[in-house]
């Protein structure tokens, strides 16, 4: 996807409104592109690149209420189109379509790509990316008599000497190709990317936290499920223990807001567990879903098989992808309510009390010495990794996971996954990685990417970040799952705040390259969640919050400001973005809990306060979260700072003659001149801001109000 095409959608977005027909595809990772009225019940959409071989649809309304694909059929198949750069027009009267050749630029310039991918082949034409640029995405599996995978670039196909460069050049797996068609160079090559480059992979994407219970209730009759004392009448309006009930949120509530979260941009969406949780807590409520009892049942508050599949087939529809919350530690409480049990598919299989340390461990809670006495604290067992994998976590049973084969719980845990991708999950989080046995993870990884290689996954390990040397140990062992980034969100937040300089934010995003093995754009990234204070409320508070902290005091408008300026690094940063359900409200909850934290647990937990479309916050996601479904740049490329001082950070993500620059200003008004810019001369309009900026020979004038965020591609 190149920079020209993608910069002339987004200015166009003022149109998109007027339109009624909408390509979409694996280009642009099936997102709505609006398609121009040409007459004569003809539409079209002009030098359209597929950098590899994909597929597409025509959608009138851009809602797919109304699609259509091959052979003329409503709901028809997806439409194959071959890699290069198309001229596509649909006829609105009889539902028929053409693809073209797009006319090249550059008088005609024609480049075949020959090499041992195509048994060095004319004819495999490089797109026109625009700016002077051409490139493709190829997959290289194999060398040929004379060497490994390699190519060159033949300009107009004769090899009449004009080939270049002068020797093979070494190609890996997807490799990624972009050529300078003025001085017929190379500009990039790069190997052993994800399947079609890591177009469609998730850093494509940017995901979206659902708390189900607290979301929206969709199904008010499974509200109180089978213990009716544990769920809430007066929820938000009554006191803490209200607070650890369950609320009404459900799977029908979440299918109800699909349109909501796709006006926001999003293309995945986590929720929290799903399973079957325990039923005998008093008045307590799992309404969080991490006391789980049956992982191959879904919870009776939440919905039934059928339901999760109607919300599979509504996100597949939208391109969207489900990502399961699993806690795959633990079950449930060891002392009190349900004592561990555990059941499959309705049918008990064991408890703590009666197991023989077959499924659970039996090591006693991390940091309790090793004793009876709940005065001795040994704190320090939460960094040894013998006791905080092998020791429970607080009173959550521990699954007794294998070292080097699968134990009995962890077979268990493997089919229950495999279940739930068989109903549509795309993806999972793991809850509480750092307390799991490594080894399980690699095999579950393993087990889940044999039915579905493009599975991703991703784990909560508290603290985890460059700078920690176990969680970045664990990261480059290759186990198979990625790590929600603590430390990066503690920076943002810190910077926002004014407690750190942009330089040390900085500084610390640079440093991730290092301690994460060049894998930093793999790892979700982050502000809010939902075992913290959430950053709007720790910037207006001037009370306790969580981990000994105190709040910053701001006004709402300059937390709020401060907030969302927050999210966009969360949204340009090399990590795949994960916004927690009403940040992009800026969602407050003022109330301390038991331990006298303002907004802590369970109060970050607030009943979903609006769906409104048009904050400042929804409007700033929506914008960069679309920009990146678009931009390679975003999704995988380079990072570079371009110009910094203590309150002003300006960077530029890079790839396959892609570029983006993001400046944000935490500090008062003021005009800085930042020089070294891979954006093409021209001018361009920011997509947070309406600051319209000029560059020329890589060089601009940025004019920052204060707390502004500019984004220019």
């Amino acid at each position: 996807m190149n920079r020209i095409f993608w910069t002339v959608a987004l200015m166009t977005v003022s149109l998109v409104a007027q339109a009624e027909w909408y390509l979409r595809g694996t280009h642009n990772n099936w997102q709505a592109d609006p398609m121009q009225d040409v007459g004569s019940n003809t539409v079209v959409a002009n030098s359209v690149v597929f950098m590899t071989a994909g597929e597409i649809k025509f959608d009138r309304w851009g809602d797919w209420s109304e699609n259509y694909g091959a052979n003329q059929q409503q709901n028809g198949a997806n439409i194959p189109v071959a890699a290069g750069t198309w001229d596509i027009s649909f006829y609105t009267d009889t539902k028929d379509y053409r693809i073209d050749p797009a006319n090249p630029s550059g008088g005609g310039l024609q480049l075949h790509l020959r090499g041992t991918h195509n048994g060095w082949a004319t004819g495999d034409l490089l797109s026109d990316l625009g700016g002077g640029q051409y490139g493709a995405c190829r997959n290289f599996v194999g060398g040929d008599g004379n060497g490994g995978p390699r190519f060159k670039i033949d300009p107009n196909g004769g090899w009449g000497g004009d080939e270049f460069p002068a020797s093979d050049v070494a190609a890996s797996g997807w490799t990624e190709i972009v050529v300078d068609g003025n001085s017929l160079s190379l500009v990039s090559v790069t190997t052993d990317l994800g399947e079609n480059c890591g177009m469609t992979d998730f850093r494509s994407r940017s995901m979206y936290f659902v708390f189900v219970d607290r979301f929206a209730n969709g199904d008010s009759t499974n509200d109180n499920g089978n213990n009716a004392a544990a769920t809430s009448t007066v929820k938000q309006n009554g006191g803490l223990s209200e607070w650890k009930k369950y609320w009404g949120g459900d799977i029908q509530g979440l299918i109800d807001k699909l349109d909501y979260l796709q006006a926001l941009g999003v293309s995945a969406i986590w929720v929290t567990p799903l399973n079957n949780n325990i039923d005998n807590s008093g008045s307590d409520g799992a309404y969080h879903g991490y006391w789980g009892r049956d992982f191959y049942e879904v919870d009776e508050h939440l919905g039934d098989w059928a339901l999760v599949d109607q919300l599979d087939a509504a996100m597949e529809a939208r391109g969207m992808k489900l990502v399961l919350d699993i806690a795959l530690n633990h079950s449930n409480q060891d002392d009190q309510y349900e004592f561990g049990a555990l059941y499959k598919e309705g049918v008990f299989v064991t408890d703590y009390l009666q197991d023989n340390g077959t499924w659970y461990h039996r090591n006693g809670a991390i940091a309790d010495c090793g004793d009876s006495d709940p005065a001795t604290q040994c704190p320090g067992e939460w960094n040894d990794p013998w006791s905080f994998r092998n020791k429970t976590l607080f009173n959550l049973t521990d699954f007794n996971h294998g070292v080097s084969a699968n134990s009995t719980a962890d077979q268990y845990l493997i089919d229950a996954a495999l279940k739930w991708m068989s109903h549509g999950v795309d993806a999972f989080r793991i809850d509480a990685i750092k307390h799991i046995e490594p080894g399980f993870i690699n095999r579950f990884s393993a087990a889940v990417r044999a039915v579905n290689p493009d599975v991703y996954i991703f784990g909560e390990w508290y603290g985890a970040g460059a700078g920690d040397s176990l969680s970045m140990q664990f990261l480059n062992e290759g186990r198979g799952s990625e790590l929600l980034d603590f430390r990066l969100r503690d920076h943002i937040e810190n910077a926002i705040a004014g407690d750190i300089t942009m330089t040390a934010l900085n500084a610390h995003i640079e440093s991730r390259t290092g301690a994460m093995g060049g894998r930093e754009s793999w790892q979700p990234i982050f502000l809010d969640n939902h075992d913290a204070t959430r950053t709007s409320v720790y910037l207006q508070t001037s009370g306790p919050v969580d981990n000994g902290r105190t709040g910053k005091g701001f006004s709402k408008a300059l937390a709020d400001a401060r907030q969302n300026l927050g999210m966009a690094l969360v949204m340009t940063l090399p990590g795949i973005p994960t916004v927690y359900y009403g940040s992009e409200q800026n969602s407050t909850w003022f109330t301390a809990n038991g331990d006298g934290q303002i907004g802590h647990d369970p109060y970050n937990r607030e009943a979903m306060p609006s769906f409104s479309q048009t904050t400042t916050a929804f409007q700033r996601i929506k914008a960069l979260a679309e920009l990146r479904a678009q931009s390679p740049a975003l999704a995988r490329g380079s990072y570079t700072e371009r110009w910094i001082n203590s309150d002003i950070l300006v960077f530029e993500r890079q790839a396959a003659g892609d570029s983006v620059v993001v400046a944000v200003n935490r500090g008062g008004s003021t005009s800085i001149t930042v020089s070294a810019l891979g954006l093409a001369d021209g001018q361009y309009n920011s997509l947070t801001s309406a600051d319209v900026v000029n560059v020329s020979g890589g060089s601009a004038v940025l004019n920052l109000d204060a707390n502004e965020v500019i984004v220019l591609h």
